[in-house]
């Protein structure tokens, strides 16, 4: 009876000292140092220096001077230039297509005629009138108080209606003549053709829209410039618009133009001539004018592309210079004007620094960064104040700097 009682008894303690054994001389496990996870990421140093501001825009490129070709008389058409074609280039005085003027020429002799017929009469009415004077001057007193019509008598009335028939006679003249050039159509310009409404053989009537033309000394883009932005840029004054100076179209900014055609860039360079003056109530941005030199390579083969026009293209205008300034990677800024640094121990570190402006890709600040700064250029998800990190220095940055 009791070895029944004491046998469970016997196997618990059994049990447990058995345990008790094997933890006290269980292998224990190798114990690792924790360490701080390090992250790789790309870093740039920033360097304080005096830098130009660009403000960036975009526009289409536009003739400077675009004209409708309207006919002034009516005709067949009977000669083109060879440059009447659409895309074809014309010199200023070129004519650039004649209308049958064999009417006009008729016109033109009538009123010659007409003029020469004025002007014998009117030589002969003078002659009278002469006649009249000295007839007038050897009457007595009683004799010339018994004609009451004194001017009548001496023809003046007959005098001034021959003037007045000779000055019309000579104005018909003038417009004949007027209406006989006017059958050459002339370039008032040098200029392209980019449309044309007639061709040989074709009668237009007075009114008739010819063709469409447009000058090609000079292109000229419309960028639209935010408000905020303008006051980094010398835009040309009202003084200076107003004045109207030679050097006025060279005296803005200067303009790089940049276009992708194909799978090549093209580059040129204008200048800001003007402005249009008041900012638009609804975008708040100001609206200034580039304008580009022989944009077709037809005067100095400047451009090593022609700038076509309708084109589309990218602007930096140049701004002016900021001094003791950092420029960095427009997406290293983040929410609260924060940027991302690597500390002199290569701790990631949160840096609230003063913003100047933006343009484009790139920000421009002043202050905020200490001394062994790096900047942090990768993209981190959830950084973390003091978190340790691996910095590498991008390539292309410190080629920039060398």
């Amino acid at each position: 009876m009791l070895l029944r009682i004491m046998l469970p008894i016997i196997i618990i303690v059994g049990s447990i000292a058995v345990t008790v054994a094997l933890v006290a001389n269980r292998e224990q496990p190798a114990q690792e140092e924790l360490s701080e996870a390090n992250i790789l990421v790309e870093v740039m140093l920033p360097q304080v220096s005096d830098t130009y501001i660009t403000v960036s825009s975009q526009g289409t490129v536009e003739p400077r001077t675009r004209t409708n070709i309207v006919s002034e008389v009516s005709g067949r058409v009977i000669e083109v230039s060879p440059a009447f074609v659409a895309g074809g280039f014309f010199r200023s005085g070129d004519v650039l297509l004649k209308l049958d003027d064999q009417n006009y020429r008729a016109a033109l002799s009538r009123d010659a005629a007409s003029v020469a017929t004025a002007r014998s009469l009117l030589e002969q009415e003078r002659g009278q009138a002469d006649v009249a004077q000295r007839e007038w001057d050897r009457m007595s007193e009683q004799q010339r108080s018994q004609i009451r019509a004194r001017d009548l008598y001496l023809r003046k009335p007959q005098l001034e209606e021959a003037e007045a028939r000779l000055a019309s006679a000579e104005s018909d003249l003038e417009k004949s003549r007027a209406d006989l050039a006017k059958t050459s159509i002339i370039a008032p310009y040098d200029g392209l053709v980019s449309a044309k409404n007639t061709d040989i053989g074709q009668f237009v009537s007075t009114g008739s829209a010819i063709a469409e033309i447009f000058a090609i000394d000079y292109a000229e883009v419309r960028l639209p410039i935010p408000e905020n932005k303008i006051q980094y840029l010398d835009l040309p004054s009202s003084i200076q618009e107003f004045s109207n100076n030679d050097d006025y179209y060279n005296s803005g900014p200067e303009v790089e133009l940049v276009s992708e055609i194909g799978d090549r860039i093209y580059h040129w360079t204008g200048h800001l001539s003007r402005t249009e003056g008041v900012l638009d109530t609804l975008t708040r941005v100001l609206f200034s004018v580039v304008q580009v030199s022989d944009p077709y390579n037809l005067y100095s083969m400047e451009h090593d592309e022609p700038l076509r026009i309708g084109t589309y293209v990218n602007a930096e205008i140049q701004g002016q210079l900021l001094e003791d300034v950092v420029v960095l990677p427009r997406h290293t800024l983040q929410a609260n004007d924060l940027v991302w640094v690597a500390d002199q121990e290569n701790r990631l570190r949160a840096r609230t620094v003063d913003v100047i402006t933006s343009n484009g890709d790139e920000v421009y600040i002043r202050g905020g960064l200490e001394t062994g700064d790096q900047v942090i250029l990768t993209r981190l998800e959830n950084p973390l104040n003091s978190t340790l990190v691996q910095t590498q220095v991008q390539p292309a940055l410190i080629n920039a700097i060398n």
